[in-house]
């Protein structure tokens, strides 16, 4: 995406003041400007301003160094399909089927459209540090500038490097709910928490994790009440909030779960551990201590406890971690209760725990070929020519995964994507250490593929078993078209999209990202190997009806032969009433 820059320039002429008049108005106007001025040379808005001109630095210098993040082809394929058809909430291009954006972002992708993912960095990060800074030196005694400017940068690294661009919108709007909560402008900090939850539900959860902190930090079952009463207003704008968000995942779930590794939890363990050491005795940092307890509790819960959130429940040691420990450090040194060899290792080994796990992943993905139009265009021309729309293709999933970007925007339909939580369970075979061939012919059937793209790239590491075997030549597929960059092989006799009952046939004349256009032969139930919602809509109507299938799939019970239309409508009776269990069709009957 290109940046936009629009100015409107000013118009007319000032209105003039007699001598007199000029004075007694301008003398105010003056004085608020002294005023202003003088906070800026030695206020805390300085230092935001700082924070925020470091943040913005940050990005400029990363972007001609790393010119794209871990997980910039999801976004930047996310991005192009909202501009060319705007909120579109299903896509057939991606798995077997799934909901986009509404489970994801509603706010970052129509924005990164106007103004370009770069544009858009630039000003979230900018807030993020702006916003950062007006919290920590406006709620916290501390001298030390340090611990704000660590923020302003290591996010500004954290988010560019791992391309978690939706969270960094979120990230700001979340900092900016508990700056207007701080300032006790809880109406508008509900508003701000409910923009969070549209730019990224993640960065939601972890907002209200920090309030969570906040609360714990109270200290006793009384001062947690008074405090709650206090702010009753943005208590019940919060409870507004997750009835949304409990809304959204009911009506659009996301069924799958998110790896949680255990070097992960003990990140976030142990940097909470170290927090609470350094903060002990300490007075006026208990928010703190509170959020940094929240944090470990959470991270246990989601450890234990199989979810969409999984690792994710880390994110936020990723990027306040260190910063917060810095705080607590520089008042320690301030007080001088520790020597400033120690202060200086803690802070080190805070820092390096909290952007090590980015820096890890970053040098396995960045930089690899996959992420050039280039490495594709043999493939994509290739797959072009033989395409088939009652076929998918599955990708050796790249570091990058710049497969679910370059094939899907070529209007090439993949078996898999990015969003790991559709991964598990549904494609929990590819993460075994092991696959045997059977298997894998039998996943592959499953999903309706019949040809496979093995890049020659760096590999995520949920492709590498997969891409042994292929090349050890015991997978039964048959290579039919190879280059420098990529072996693309066929399944023999690949199973279809939709497959008919006996005495009938069936095909895929036209597949959009959502919508399906079918042709069948007489009434009967047909299985497509597209994922079920409620909010598939068979065209004509009393022609044909969806119901759910095994696995998750799909049926079409049909009343005739002839064409079908299917095309994903969340109309509102939809949403309200839901969908029935199964669909009766006169004359549907199978033969």
């Amino acid at each position: 995406m290109s940046m936009r820059e629009t100015y409107e320039a000013p118009t007319g002429e000032q209105p003039t003041l007699d001598r007199a008049e000029g004075a007694a108005t301008l003398a105010p106007e003056r004085g608020r400007v002294r005023q202003t001025w003088q906070r800026l040379r030695h206020g805390t808005v300085r230092e935001a301003l700082l924070a925020a001109a470091l943040a913005v630095a940050t990005v400029a210098v990363l972007r001609v160094l790393v010119p794209v993040g871990i997980d910039s082809a999801a976004h930047a394929y996310q991005t192009l399909r909202f501009v060319h058809a705007g909120f579109q909430f299903w896509d057939n291009y991606w798995y077997d089927g799934r909901y986009s954006f509404i489970d994801y972002s509603l706010l970052y992708y129509p924005i990164a459209a106007i103004l370009g993912q770069f544009t858009a960095m630039l000003a979230t990060l900018g807030a993020s540090g702006f916003l950062f800074a007006r919290l920590i030196t406006e709620k916290f005694e501390v001298r030390s500038p340090w611990p704000v400017r660590l923020f302003a940068i290591s996010a500004a690294f954290c988010v560019w490097l791992s391309g978690e661009y939706p969270f960094a919108l979120g990230l700001a709007l979340g900092l900016a709910s508990l700056a207007l909560s701080g300032h006790r402008r809880l109406p508008l900090a509900a508003l701000a928490a409910l923009a969070t939850l549209l730019a990224s539900p993640l960065a939601f959860v972890l907002l209200l994790m920090s309030y969570g902190g906040i609360a714990l930090g109270a200290g006793s079952v009384g001062r947690l009440l008074r405090l709650l009463l206090a702010r009753v207003d943005l208590v019940i704008g919060l409870g507004l909030c997750v009835a949304v968000a409990l809304g959204l995942q009911a009506e659009f779930p996301v069924t799958g779960t998110f790896h949680y590794n255990f070097w992960a939890l003990f990140q976030v363990l142990a940097m909470s551990g170290i927090a609470l050491a350094v903060s002990t005795d300490m007075s006026g940092v208990a928010p703190i201590r509170g959020l940094f307890a929240a944090m470990a509790i959470a991270a246990l819960g989601a450890y234990v406890i199989p979810s969409p959130l999984g690792g994710n429940a880390t994110r936020l040691v990723n990027y306040v971690g260190a910063p917060l420990i810095w705080l607590l450090l520089a008042r320690r040194l301030q007080e001088q209760r520790i020597s400033g060899g120690l202060a200086a290792g803690l802070g080190a080994l805070t820092l390096a725990g909290q952007i090590t796990p980015t820096l890890i992943s970053a040098a396995i993905a960045l930089g690899a070929p996959s992420a050039g139009a280039a490495f594709w265009k043999g493939a994509i021309r290739f797959l072009r020519a033989h395409a088939n729309p009652s076929f998918r293709v599955e990708a050796t999933d790249t570091a990058g995964h710049w497969d679910a970007y370059y094939l899907p925007a070529a209007g090439i339909p993949i078996v898999r994507g990015w969003f790991r939580q559709d991964d598990f369970p549904h494609n929990a075979l590819l993460y075994r250490s092991r696959i045997s061939p059977a298997e894998y012919r039998g996943w592959l059937r499953r999903n309706a593929v019949r040809y496979v793209v093995a890049a020659r790239s760096p590999l995520d590491y949920s492709a590498e078993s997969e891409a042994r075997l292929l090349a050890s030549g015991r997978s039964g597929l048959v290579p039919v078209y190879r280059n420098s960059t990529v072996t693309i092989y066929e399944l023999p006799h690949a199973t279809p999209l939709i497959l008919a009952p006996p005495g009938r046939n069936a095909s895929v004349i036209r597949r959009g990202h959502a919508s399906l256009r079918l042709r069948v032969s007489g009434p009967g139930r047909y299985r497509l190997a597209v994922n079920y919602t409620p909010y598939w809509r068979a065209q004509p109507k009393r022609s044909a009806c969806v119901s759910r299938a095994a696995k998750g799939f799909s049926y079409i019970t049909a009343a005739r032969a002839g064409i079908i239309k299917v095309r994903f409508e969340p109309t509102l009776r939809a949403l309200l009433v839901g969908s029935p269990a199964s669909c009766h069709i006169a004359g549907a009957a199978t033969p």
